[in-house]
């Protein structure tokens, strides 16, 4: 009764097994990078991405939709991709790099983030230049129809 269970452990172990090493190319365990299955997760990030980008808007905490140009899109996305990249980088540096090398990723990091906070800069002035010029419309408007309306009663 027990060696009939022995048997089946083992066996499930040796399928188990088995399947690491035909999924894997032959290899249990992988110590090398690979190149190919990281390219293929990269693009699959950036069509993701990109998918994300296409129709959006920025929308403010408070719910309000402002648009943004597809350069500034572009830039974001290759901002926020090469921050999250830099992080990567800086914790699998962290576990096996010398402290020369944690620095010079984390230099790396926080370029990538300045470079994230002015595209976003730039779009909170482009926000505010908008709603300065809509101001300005509303005002101008309210004074032209202010006109009218006194032009009106005059005659």
């Amino acid at each position: 009764m027990m060696g009939s269970r022995v048997m089946w452990v083992l066996l499930a172990g040796a399928a188990l097994v088995t399947g690491m090493v035909v999924q894997d190319g032959g290899h249990i365990f992988s110590w090398t990078h690979d190149t190919d299955r990281s390219a293929k997760i990269e693009a699959e990030v950036s069509r993701a991405v990109d998918s994300a980008w296409d129709d959006s808007d920025v929308v403010t905490i408070d719910g309000r939709e402002y648009p943004v140009t597809e350069a500034q899109k572009d830039a974001m996305a290759r901002a926020i991709g090469q921050l999250v990249k830099t992080e990567a980088n800086l914790a699998a540096v962290k576990i096996s790099g010398s402290d020369d090398e944690v620095n010079a990723a984390t230099d790396d990091r926080d370029k990538a983030r300045t470079e994230m906070e002015q595209i976003k800069a730039e779009m909170i002035a482009q926000k505010e230049a908008a709603r300065a010029r809509g101001d300005e419309t509303r005002k101008q408007i309210r004074d032209e129809v202010r006109e009218s309306v006194r032009e009106a009663v005059r005659s």
